[in-house]
């Protein structure tokens, strides 16, 4: 397995996108790999290690206000996601997307041939309780203008629109409400994307009176889901499969 830093990524602003190759001796395709908000690419390093492992090649990416990229967070994030699956093309016939919440959601909006959004950030509203984890516990990898800027950028980034390539959507079986919640809109939008469930190392529900604590381990279920192993095996393997169906 060959792992490097990539230096000469760009947005079609010419601004830089910190990136690490991860690509097998013999990658049959390629695959760029995105974070979830407030963390970076090197918190995916487990998926594109289990990416290499079938044979694919992986680039995580930091988008715009994460890790490396000085670019300032906001909606510029997809055109970044784009710049990368083009980079990509470059060397691979095949390009798939793969992300955590907003990178699944990223993912699903992206110019890849398939995708694999893991839990992806698709909801009609952020929830109460969402919004206070996000105001009253800011992340500190993530240069936001303001906390709680993360439900502003779901509204900025526009709907999902429908398509027809492959398409996987991977939830937590104890995933956030909203989330699973905003899972029947995206069944509606790709009538034929597979939908599975992780239900290995998965927080139980809590019992108590306090709302904010029954829905803790929601919150840290979706977001454990980047280490989660069953839920990168499920993903690396469903990614697989379309490479071998595609015959790259």
């Amino acid at each position: 397995m060959n792992i490097r830093r990539v230096s000469d990524l760009c947005a079609p602003d010419g601004a830089a996108i910190p990136a690490i190759l991860l690509a097998p001796e013999a990658a049959r395709s390629g695959a760029v790999v995105l974070h979830p908000y407030g963390t970076s690419k090197e918190h995916m390093l487990g998926l594109a290690f289990a990416l290499g492992e079938k044979d694919i090649a992986s680039l995580s990416i930091d988008l715009c206000g994460h890790g490396g990229n000085m670019a300032a967070i906001g909606p510029r994030m997809l055109q970044e996601v784009n710049a990368a699956i083009a980079y990509m093309r470059k060397s691979h016939r095949r390009v798939a997307c793969t992300g955590l919440s907003i990178g699944g959601r990223l993912a699903l909006m992206s110019s890849a041939d398939c995708m694999a959004a893991m839990s992806p950030a698709v909801v009609s509203e952020v929830s109460p309780q969402g919004k206070w984890m996000f105001e009253n516990f800011p992340k500190p990898a993530v240069r936001e203008p303001y906390s709680g800027y993360a439900a502003q950028l779901l509204k900025d980034l526009g709907p999902v629109a429908a398509h027809d390539r492959p398409t996987l959507l991977l939830y937590s079986e104890r995933d956030i409400p909203m989330i699973l919640e905003g899972a029947k809109e995206l069944k509606q939008l790709f009538p034929q994307a597979e939908v599975q469930y992780v239900k290995g190392e998965v927080r139980p529900d809590v019992q108590h009176e306090v709302g904010l604590i029954r829905y803790l381990p929601r919150w840290f279920n979706h977001e454990e889901l980047k280490s989660n192993l069953e839920g990168m095996e499920m993903a690396s393997r469903w990614l697989g499969q379309q490479a071998s169906a595609a015959g790259a």
